[in-house]
């Protein structure tokens, strides 16, 4: 700070100097040019990212209302528990599909889980409700136990989708 003070106090004398004639017009004229440049810039940002944000919003809302319409079908079927059996068999066909390029272990390893997962499922959650929850409760409670095996298998199918793009991504750039 010494310095400062002293560069200040040597040359103050320049600084009671008045700038040359225009100077303001022409710092005036800078300022205006570079405030309308970031006004178009974040004029352009807030709209870019208000359409990115719209676009992620319908997709999001598409993909959910596609997911709920499902599992609405399921838990309104005259057979809940096939229902969801039927569609985490779906999901079982997908995963076999994208382990076939894996080791055999492996792929059995992972098929040997799916399978565990569907039998559980369909060994049956019933007998353990109590008799004594009303008729919605119970059904509420085995939507929500079939829906979670489901969303297991449908994990599992999501991850072996992502291991396989990046193993094509690792082939394509050998």
């Amino acid at each position: 700070m010494n310095k400062l003070e002293n560069y200040i106090r040597d040359n103050k004398s320049l600084f009671d100097e008045e700038p040359a004639s225009g100077h303001f017009e022409r710092l005036q004229q800078k300022m205006n040019r570079k405030s309308g440049r970031i006004a178009a810039l974040r004029w352009s940002i807030s709209i870019a990212a208000s359409v990115a944000i719209a676009v992620l919003a319908g997709i999001i809302w598409q993909h959910t209302g596609k997911k709920y319409d499902m599992l609405a079908t399921c838990e309104n079927a005259s057979d809940m528990k096939l229902c969801y059996l039927e569609e985490m068999n779906v999901v079982a066909d997908q995963i076999e599909a994208l382990t076939e390029d894996f080791d055999p272990w492996d792929r059995q390893q992972v098929m040997t889980d799916v399978q565990n997962i569907i039998d559980i499922a369909d060994i049956g959650f019933e007998n353990e409700i109590p008799e004594e929850l009303p008729k919605n409760q119970a059904k509420a409670i085995l939507s929500e136990y079939y829906r979670q095996n489901l969303e297991s298998l449908e994990m599992i199918a999501e991850e072996l989708r992502v291991m396989n793009e990046e193993l094509r991504m690792k082939n394509y750039e050998l």
